[in-house]
């Protein structure tokens, strides 16, 4: 007889349905590898830029740091120095060469540092002390790869000394996986934690193959159930028990490949569909699903797993229908009187809470599916953690332009206006860092203002008083293997840096804080591009938004205001205005112009921000002052504007065509003008320029501009080794900033020679250094701009250079008062931008993607395979559903049953599941698997996240056993009877007992609404 084709083929709809819910894990795992494997390779390829050559270890003698490195290493040996005055810094020998990309500063010939004048210090080492003269250091190497406060000398001048410890640079072309902090960290970081995420996801996605086997072990047993008879007549002619048992392990194999086809499709098919999802919410992300060839490999692993555990579990569950007699094949002995909620019957509890049709034994199964569910949900809690601190939360003040605190530079002094308001304010500098391989936060701060801010107390040594020294999370402290007296070595977060710092003291907040180290401002600054003065966020306490949202008025960020105006013509000026509060406002604002004032409505939405136009009466003739909001800005009314030569060199050589312009003071090139050199009078054309021939002879000529009464004289130098070079105007917008403003410089270039001009163009400003090549034609213009970064009050200059010639230089004054601080820390960050500010912002919406992805992967498969489980069951009990329909019990009445029965089984099994996840993920942690970003991922579940799994899973099972039902509810009684079923166990019970119906056990429903009492068969517990 052929076993296989008898017992392989013909598949029932529930073996589709098992193929449906094994297609659903396989989506799971499929959904979940692309897009773990993509998140990790868009992760990497955002921060790719940041990658650093080079790694830093620290040594604790010079000796150690020789035997343990390579011959391209280079070794800073380290000392201390101590001033007359007591202050200690650190010591450095710079050897007199490098390799090729470790950039190290010029070895001095004595002994430099960063005071403007000479001093006198004592180097302190292990084998005695010696007084050195100090120096101050070139200004170029106060930007280099070493701290500006180290001093810097010779080896040879520390080593009469006995360096006390040392510091080794080692070349590397993949400083994120080399030994050592990485002298640019960014790539390490983003690198080394995104595989502890997947890993972490890779330990949710494995628990997902216990559906496997739970939904394969389901199908075989309801197999061996419907087959029972088929199973007996072959044992009785001869099968073996081995072939039985490959015959139903062949089955679940091919169940499980049907599934897996099936499954991969969907899997590819469900993340597209997330992400597309995530875009159209507005999340950002840059996944992008592809199937490459690390993901395939891994998915062939999986699926070939899979396949393992399919006929396997078939294999095991098969031994049931081949270790007992054929005769036994498909009965059971076991009875619902076995149950011990029947036996627990105190007052009748035991009997109200014990299920009414379905057995008890369901528990197990619908735990172990629902498990799935809890162990992904508990991670993606933990998770979530994760993205909450790389990202910056609601009570900061950052710059309103940057997508990430990482890219927003704003004045420290910020913090020193919130805290005369009585706000408490913690100015601070984020790090992106790693030691040993372990990613982790790191943070510059003034560690008194961050404990006013956070509550953070010293548990351990002592708090940070030097720019050297740090304190660290008491939980990064377990997580790292560190304590107060370790010397930690540090790296560059997007620019190449190193330093080593002492930790002094742990401290604790009892938050996300206690997962990073903190380091001196000045040490921070040094380590990313944050310039002087500046820091990337301002922390406040959780009330200084809401005390600082509530302006009544607009606030003026930005104004454009006319330097001169014609008489009898209306001043026109134009005021951006801001509404930092998170409502409506509909205010006024006052201006005033000499004597006049007068007031214009303003209606702004929350969080707009907007420019208008104001058009105020024309003054009489004379100087004035336009006051807005409080910012003065002079205006001049004149009869006639005064004329400008706006193209006319300082110098020229001889016998040269020279082009200049003229415009008035309004802006409007002057026409009907004449303009005089040596002589010789030109008439403007009118766009208001004109050609002229410069002296043959050098010296000072005057050129003067004639126009009616007006005039305008400036002097021309003719010199034989003067070079023809670009006229550059420089004009900022607005005129006057505020600090809540990025001004905008606008250089006008021009080529006021007969021959072309090509040159590179350089505008330097405070923090900002643009260049561009320019190529003129003769009597051509250009137009350069760029934005300036935010600046506290002050006065600024913006230089513009043609190599390394000046062409000119404008100043700028930025205003600002406590209120566009307050409005400032009211609004957060709210605009785009670039860097790695951008990456970061990706990364965490990647994460947010994958997560979410996860979860709702993981809710429609733990349905379909709860629902096959419920499906076993209650197909075990069709006999019952038949004489409940036959006895007139309405549909309404059995869903209530079932979906009570359910109700009890999903309380219960959703509290197990719950249990078994916390201890899977205990011993992950246990493990030291659960670390993401130097970030202890402990699973203390919080009490939403217990309701949401204990709620959750009751509603799957709810929901899993509505699908199961249907089926039975829809047939006629009669199929029910006639359908295929277990065949009664001999009975062992005495003759005067009641004869049983089939099955063999008495059952009398607990409610008249199912009809009179009546022998009711006890079918196969599940």
């Amino acid at each position: 007889m052929d076993y296989p084709r008898v017992l392989v083929n013909r598949w029932a709809r529930r073996d589709w349905f098992a193929v449906l819910v094994i297609a659903l894990t396989v989506a799971l795992l499929v959904g979940a590898t692309l897009l773990v494997v993509t998140a990790g390779a868009q992760t990497t390829t955002l921060a790719a830029d940041y990658e650093a050559n080079a790694t830093v270890t620290s040594y604790d003698s010079v000796a150690a740091a020789h035997n343990a490195t390579g011959p391209h290493a280079v070794v800073l040996p380290l000392a201390t120095a101590t001033s007359a005055t007591g202050e200690q810094r650190t010591v450095v020998g710079v050897p007199a060469d490098s390799p090729s990309g470790i950039d190290l500063p010029a070895q001095p010939s004595g002994a430099v540092g960063p005071d403007n004048e000479t001093s006198t210090w004592q180097f302190e080492g292990t084998d005695g002390t010696v007084t050195r003269t100090v120096t101050p250091a070139p200004a170029a190497a106060t930007t280099d790869l070493l701290p500006p406060t180290w001093i810097r000398t010779t080896p040879a001048t520390l080593e009469q000394l006995g360096p006390t410890e040392a510091l080794v640079l080692t070349p590397t072309e993949n400083a994120a996986t080399h030994e050592g902090t990485p002298l640019v960290s960014a790539l390490a970081f983003f690198v080394t934690g995104t595989a502890d995420i997947l890993g972490i996801v890779w330990s949710g996605i494995a628990v997902a193959g216990a559906l496997v086997a739970v939904t394969l072990s389901s199908v075989v047993r309801l197999t061996i159930r419907e087959r029972a008879q088929t199973i007996r007549v072959l044992r009785a002619t001869g099968a073996t028990p081995r072939q039985i048992r490959t015959a139903l392990a062949l089955r679940a194999g091919l169940l499980a490949a049907a599934g897996a086809t099936l499954g991969y499709a969907i899997g590819v098919i469900i993340p597209n569909a997330a992400i597309n999802v995530a875009v159209a919410a507005g999340l950002p992300t840059t996944l992008s699903v592809q199937v490459t060839t690390d993901a395939v490999m891994l998915i062939g692993a999986l699926v070939g797993a899979l396949l393992v555990v399919g006929a396997g579990t078939g294999y095991v569950t098969a031994r049931r229908a081949t270790t007992q007699p054929p005769t036994h094949v498909g009965r059971t002995h076991e009875t619902s009187h076995s149950s011990p909620w029947r036996r627990l019957d105190l007052n009748g509890i035991g009997h109200r809470l014990s299920p009414t049709i379905l057995p008890l034994r369901t528990i197990g199964p619908t735990a172990a599916t629902l498990s799935t569910f809890a162990v992904i949900v508990l991670l993606v809690g933990s998770l979530g953690t994760v993205g909450a601190s790389l990202s910056t939360d609601s009570a900061t003040v950052t710059a309103p332009d940057a997508p990430h605190p990482l890219g927003s530079q704003v004045p420290a002094e910020y913090g020193d206006t919130l805290t005369s308001q009585g706000v408490a304010a913690s100015p601070e500098i984020l790090l992106f860092t790693s030691y040993e391989n372990q990613p982790y936060l790191a943070r510059g701060v003034d560690y008194t203002a961050f404990a006013n801010v956070t509550g953070s107390r010293i548990v351990a040594g002592t708090a940070p008083t030097a720019p050297d020294e740090a304190v660290i999370g008491s939980a990064l402290a377990e997580t790292l293997g560190l304590a107060p007296g370790d010397e930690v070595p540090l790296g560059g977060t997007t620019d190449t840096a190193v330093t080593q710092v002492t930790i002094v003291g742990t401290y604790t907040t009892g938050g996300l804080a206690d997962h990073q180290l903190l380091v001196s401002l000045p040490t921070a600054r040094h380590l990313s591009t944050v310039e002087n003065g500046s820091v990337n966020l301002i922390r406040t306490d959780d009330a200084a938004p809401a005390a600082t949202s509530t302006a009544e008025s607009p606030t003026v960020v930005a104004t454009d205001v006319p330097s001169y105006v014609q008489t009898g013509e209306p001043v026109t000026v134009n005021v951006t205005v801001w509404n930092p509060t998170d409502t409506r406002m509909e205010s006024t604002l006052t201006t005033t112009l000499g004597s006049a004032e007068s007031t214009h409505p303003v209606v702004l939405d929350a969080q707009e921000r907007r420019t208008v136009t104001l058009t105020l009466d024309p003054p009489p003739v004379g100087a004035h002052t336009l006051r807005i909001d409080g910012t003065a800005h002079p205006v001049t009314v004149v009869e006639e504007p005064p004329l400008e030569i706006t193209t006319l060199p300082a110098t020229a050589p001889p016998n040269e065509s020279l082009q200049i312009r003229v415009r008035e003071a309004t802006g409007a090139p002057a026409a009907n003008a004449t303009v005089t050199l040596d002589g010789q009078s030109t008439e403007l054309t009118a766009t208001g320029t004109a050609w002229l021939q410069t002296p043959a002879e050098p010296g000072t000529y005057p050129v003067t501009v004639q126009a009616g009464k007006r005039n305008q004289t400036q002097s021309l130098q003719i010199t034989k080794d003067s070079q023809p070079t670009a006229i550059a105007t420089a004009t900022i917008a607005p005129p006057s900033p505020t600090i809540h403003t990025r001004p905008t410089v606008t250089v006008q270039l021009a080529n006021p020679w007969n021959r072309t001009l090509e040159t590179p163009v350089t505008i330097n400003g405070s923090g900002t250094a643009h260049q561009e090549t320019v190529r003129l034609e003769p009597g051509a213009t250009r137009t350069l701009s760029t934005r300036l970064p935010h600046r506290p009050v002050g006065t600024y200059t913006v230089d513009v250079t043609a190599g390394n010639q000046p062409l000119t230089t404008t100043e700028y004054q930025v205003t600002g008062d406590e209120r566009l601080v307050s409005a400032l820390a009211a609004s957060g960050y709210v605009e785009g931008g670039g860097g790695l500010g951008t990456a970061i912002t990706y990364a965490i919406g990647n994460l947010q993607v994958l997560l979410g992805a996860l979860v709702g992967l993981a809710v429609v498969t733990v349905i379909g395979a709860t629902s096959l489980v419920l499906t076993r069951a209650i197909h075990a009990r069709r006999h019952t559903f038949a004489i409940y329909r036959a006895t007139g019990a309405a549909p309404r009445r059995l869903w209530m049953l079932i979906l009570g029965d359910a109700l009890r089984i999903g309380a219960v099994a959703s509290g197990g599941a719950f249990l078994l996840a916390c201890g899977v993920l205990k011993g992950l942690a246990a493990l030291g698997q659960l670390t993401v970003f130097g970030i202890s991922l402990e699973p203390q579940p919080t009490l939403p996240l217990v309701g949401a799994i204990l709620g959750g899973g009751i509603v799957l099972t709810l929901l899993a056993a509505a699908v199961a039902t249907v089926p039975l509810i829809r047939a006629p009684p009669a199929t029910l009877l006639t359908e295929s079923g277990p065949t009664p166990a001999p009975s062992t019970r005495p003759e005067s007992a009641v004869e049983p119906a089939p099955g063999g056990d008495h059952y009398t429903p607990r409610s008249a609404e199912a009809g009179p009492q009546q022998t009711l068969p006890a079918e196969e517990d599940t």
